[in-house]
């Protein structure tokens, strides 16, 4: 099990590193690590693994916006990428969704995508990897455009018909609004306010992942002028603190090793407020690299109080999409906590896991907890999953 979760987290820090540094050549472009580090020599493109850096890169663009030609329509075809590179595994598994960035972003170009047309080729799955960055990728490509009128792209994210599909559809205008608005800010939030109560937290967090990313040049990203790399003076100067801080370790601290309580108090320790509840999210984000969501949510029982809430807004859930009795071991971890922040936890997971099975964990799965205060929690939770979820995927 340690060999399997290191070798994982090699290829994950591996993606991170590259997407912080600057980009050459084609939008978007994602250095790829040696062979030995990526994992798959056998499998769908696995030809690209063998090859250096950013013509690994491109390979796999080209091979994944072939595949998408191929199959007809992303909406369905994409869904069976995913299969594909679940299968393969390696580096490609990890990287799928940044590199669908660009692809989305070619293919919506290609076949003249409008706001009107979006919703017949969203990928129709739940999956955050290929599917989620094709769809993101397209949404990126429209930003000139939806920046004109930002809410219009909501008619397409409310006809999604799961809740985690419209949330990535939301997630994505944050990040379109960013391309709109040629990687400024302070306009790409506005436009996300627009959006309405419900929906600007979400979008927001998808405009600041826009522009840590944007620090690097990566993922075709715009800048505008000298920019603010300080996480405490970006996201002082918003409301959404919590989203603002979410990515910011992801992207712009890449080789910080963040495993054990100590080191998220090391970084987060001296912060108050929303502005520690931001910095712990985000530098918890970190440890899903290192940990399983079951082994990083006990890790976050070492911290008192809110500081285990923010830590545990930081599990990369979707991470369990399909394992139901992962699920469930999720969950069952906040047993082992203080009341107080037993009942927050059960809520926290109890709500995403339903965003991520559409309400099904909040059906099927809360009522195979124990005792029945705690199952009650995480029907409460899951009662809450349309509301803004600020840290997610």
């Amino acid at each position: 099990m340690v060999a399997r979760v290191s070798a994982f987290a090699a290829v994950v820090l591996g993606l991170a590193f590259a997407l912080a540094l600057p980009q050459a050549g084609t939008s978007g472009t994602v250095p790829v690590p040696d062979a030995d580090v990526a994992g798959q020599r056998t499998g769908f493109l696995s030809e690209c693994a063998q090859l250096p850096d950013r013509k690994a890169a491109r390979c796999y663009e080209a091979g994944l916006l072939r595949a998408v030609e191929q199959s007809g329509n992303p909406a369905t075809g994409v869904p069976g990428i995913d299969v594909k590179v679940h299968e393969a595994g390696g580096f490609l598994e990890a990287a799928c969704h940044s590199l669908m960035h660009d692809v989305g972003r070619t293919w919506a170009k290609q076949h003249g995508v409008t706001i009107g047309t979006l919703y017949r080729y969203e990928p129709r799955s739940n999956d955050p990897g290929c599917s989620g960055g094709f769809g993101m990728g397209m949404a990126m490509y429209l930003g000139p455009k939806l920046v004109l009128e930002p809410r219009t792209l909501l008619t397409t994210c409310e006809r999604l018909p799961t809740r985690f599909r419209e949330y990535t559809c939301i997630h994505g205008a944050g990040h379109a609004f960013m391309r709109g608005f040629h990687g400024t800010l302070g306009p790409a939030v506005a436009a996300c306010e627009k959006l309405g109560a419900v929906n600007a937290p979400d979008c927001s967090q998808g405009a600041f992942h826009d522009y840590w990313i944007s620090l690097g040049g990566a993922d075709g990203t715009q800048t505008s002028g000298t920019l603010e790399t300080s996480p405490e003076a970006v996201c002082g100067g918003f409301t959404f603190k919590r989203p603002c801080w979410y990515r910011y370790f992801w992207e712009r601290k890449p080789s910080t090793r963040v495993y054990q309580p100590k080191d998220i108090l090391g970084l987060c320790g001296r912060l108050e407020g929303l502005q520690r509840a931001g910095c712990i999210s985000g530098a918890s984000l970190l440890a899903s690299r290192e940990r399983d969501p079951v082994d990083h949510a006990r890790m976050c029982q070492g911290l008192h109080g809110v500081d285990t809430y923010d830590c545990l807004r930081g599990v990369n859930v979707p991470a369990l999409r399909g394992k139901t009795f992962e699920e469930l071991r999720l969950v069952r971890t906040c047993g082992d906590l203080p009341r107080t922040t037993r009942a927050w936890c059960y809520g926290w997971f109890g709500r995403t896991l339903s965003v991520l099975t559409d309400g099904r964990f909040r059906r099927n799965g809360c009522s195979q907890i124990e005792p029945a205060a705690a199952a009650n929690w995480c029907r409460v939770g899951g009662d809450h999953m349309n509301r803004p979820l600020r840290t997610f995927s």
